[in-house]
């Protein structure tokens, strides 16, 4: 007995071929290269994408680093550095630094007056403050003092005084300054003389650990004159 394709059958033989030629044509697609095997993705160590192929080149990424392309090689890093750090150029790539502009580094020590020095007294250092940082840190160092000389007596003439701004053991400026009376009226009893004064130093001067000190010396003999520094700031200039 013959027997005749029905309706079903032939449903079933079109569904069939259809498997068939799905199959060979996923056989045919290989799939693209990854640079390693498909299995490995996400199961061994040594499972760094390549950057060629759309990864980072690195199997971890640094917890709150920023990245950085590097043509074909792995990323790099910047890591935040000092709180308060920023994400600067120079032109070729990108580092955290410090802010520009002025940095206060001595606020502790600004305010509080030194010791008097009297008339024709040896040079000695009325504020200091060690350099704590690497003196590469900053471009240039300001230092500021507000100073004051006193006259308590009624007659005195062309008074000669010194501040010299010092670091470690060379001088970097000296500030003279000279009161001038006559021999017949002097200076007036009581006078006070104050001013601020600056010094700018250049970071390639400053050796390791540099004592900043403003130091003070009297060049005349009248006991009646004194000087001393009111306040010692030290500024670091990016």
């Amino acid at each position: 007995m013959k027997k005749h394709l029905t309706k079903q059958n032939i449903l079933t033989l079109l569904l069939f071929a259809g498997i068939v030629f799905a199959v060979m044509q996923i056989g045919r697609s290989a799939p693209p290269d990854p640079g390693h095997a498909w299995p490995d993705i996400g199961d061994n160590a040594d499972d760094a994408l390549t950057v060629s192929r759309g990864g980072t080149g690195t199997t971890t990424l640094t917890a709150e680093n920023v990245l950085l392309g590097d043509t074909a090689n792995a990323v790099k890093f910047v890591a935040p550095g000092t709180s308060g750090n920023v994400l600067t150029s120079n032109g070729t790539t990108w580092a955290g630094s410090e802010l520009g502009g002025l940095v206060l580094l001595n606020p502790s020590t600004s305010e509080a007056n030194s010791s008097a020095v009297a008339a024709n007294t040896t040079e000695q250092t009325l504020k200091s403050w060690v350099l704590n940082v690497s003196p590469s840190t900053y471009r240039y160092y300001i230092l500021e003092a507000e100073v004051m000389a006193n006259d308590s007596a009624s007659t005195n003439a062309n008074v000669n005084f010194n501040w010299n701004f010092d670091e470690g053991t060379n001088s970097i400026e000296v500030i003279q300054w000279r009161m001038i009376g006559t021999t017949i009226t002097g200076i007036v009893g009581g006078t006070r003389y104050a001013a601020t004064i600056k010094a700018l130093v250049d970071s390639a001067n400053v050796p390791a650990s540099a004592n900043f000190r403003i130091n003070g010396q009297m060049s005349a003999s009248n006991a009646a004159f004194t000087m001393m520094a009111h306040s010692f700031r030290v500024y670091g200039v990016k």
